[in-house]
């Protein structure tokens, strides 16, 4: 059964602390949870976790076109694939070539940029400012 509230009176909206507001944010960047379920847990819209954290970003630099750092963490990569030459015939599922390195780019706003590490770098910047503009 759902939730059902009873509405007694003038409806207000609610406030929360600058504290209050930090903690969901520090909660929806470090839980590893979505930011749909941290808002649930808080009873808020997503779309509230999004606009504070945009607030505080335009707090923090005061200005919307001033590039941000994000953090970067560095995976050791999967093993690589044995070569043509030591696998038996019988094991050759396809002919397909060696897959490169992926990269994944976690970006503001949840957004993931997945590509081989083969990607030139003009391309690549070209693709996150597009992304981060969107």
């Amino acid at each position: 059964m759902g939730r059902v509230e009873i509405l007694t009176g003038v409806e207000r909206r609610r406030v929360w602390s600058e504290e209050q507001k930090r903690a969901i944010l520090l909660e929806a960047a470090t839980s590893g949870q979505c930011v749909s379920a941290v808002a649930r847990q808080h009873d808020i819209l997503p779309q509230q976790i999004y606009a504070w954290r945009r607030a505080l970003r335009l707090a923090a630099t005061g200005d919307r076109d001033t590039p941000s750092f994000l953090p970067v963490t560095i995976v050791a990569a999967a093993p690589e694939e044995p070569s043509r030459s030591d696998r038996s015939a019988g094991c050759e599922k396809t002919g397909k070539a060696a897959r490169s390195a992926r990269i994944e780019i976690h970006c503001k706003g949840g957004r993931i940029l997945k590509f081989d590490s083969s990607l030139d770098p003009a391309a690549l910047r070209a693709l996150i400012r597009v992304v981060e503009e969107a």
